[in-house]
């Protein structure tokens, strides 16, 4: 599980993983030439409202990017509205149509909700996060995580108060940005992707249930979900701090 890609990755043994990209941001599309013989091919997902007009930019030629950890990248998304981090529509459409690339969905927006169903490792939520619920007074924010808005029903702020998000709208608002995603890869790649990568890793059975009614088969999600059918994964990362490879098959 790769977001932006960093010089040190490719000081790992990547041949004995299968890479799958997150979000469709610039640097992967920017290093592909050096991916490009990857034996286990490549998957990107693509959040696909981050995605904007534009053509394709120059590849990889000797010069490293600087790295930008997610926290820089997604407040500048989410919170400043830009997204010269990600890669453009024309761009995608390239690594589409390489040898060994796989295209898969990874929703829409990408969107966070308030809700009282906790992690089972709570941690303090990113900088951006915590931006984007600013309107929402810290009082009526105590003791609520920030995580998937397509995974959880979560609550509304409105009127001053939190209050429980309909099940039915929180069902429509899964459907609306599984159609918005299933129609930006229609138009623009004349193509509709099977796998699906969850925002933030996170699921829930209902999600799950929607997903598979617009023909979605593959999921992928952290490195051990609790349902059994989902691809499991390890973050890059992990490789980095082990200083060695790790037995886990999926990076």
């Amino acid at each position: 599980m790769i977001h932006d890609l960093k010089r040190e990755y490719f000081d790992l043994p990547l041949g004995d993983y299968r890479l799958t990209f997150d979000d469709g941001l610039f640097s992967q599309y920017y290093y592909q030439p050096l991916l490009a013989d990857q034996p286990g091919g490549l998957t990107f997902f693509i959040a696909t409202a981050l995605i904007r007009p534009g053509p394709c930019r120059p590849r990889f030629d000797g010069r490293h990017l600087e790295h930008l950890e997610s926290g820089i990248y997604s407040r500048r998304a989410f919170v400043e509205r830009r997204l010269e981090d990600f890669m453009t529509v024309d761009e995608v459409g390239f690594l589409a149509d390489r040898p060994g690339v796989r295209i898969g969905a990874h929703s829409h927006f990408h969107d966070v909700v308030l809700t009282d169903v906790h992690p089972r490792k709570p941690k303090r939520p990113s900088a951006w996060k915590l931006e984007r619920f600013r309107e929402v007074p810290e009082a009526l924010r105590r003791g609520l995580s920030i995580r998937s808005r397509l995974a959880f029903q979560g609550f509304d702020h409105r009127d001053g108060a939190l209050v429980p998000r309909p099940e039915a709208r929180w069902r429509d608002e899964i459907r609306q940005d599984t159609e918005l995603c299933l129609e930006w890869f229609r138009r623009h790649l004349g193509r509709i992707p099977e796998s699906y990568c969850f925002p933030f890793n996170e699921y829930s059975p209902t999600l799950l249930e929607i997903l598979r009614s617009y023909g979605f088969r593959e999921f992928y999600a952290s490195r051990a979900p609790r349902d059994p059918s989902l691809i499991p994964r390890l973050d890059i990362d992990r490789l980095l701090e082990a200083g060695k490879p790790l037995s886990d098959p999926a990076a």
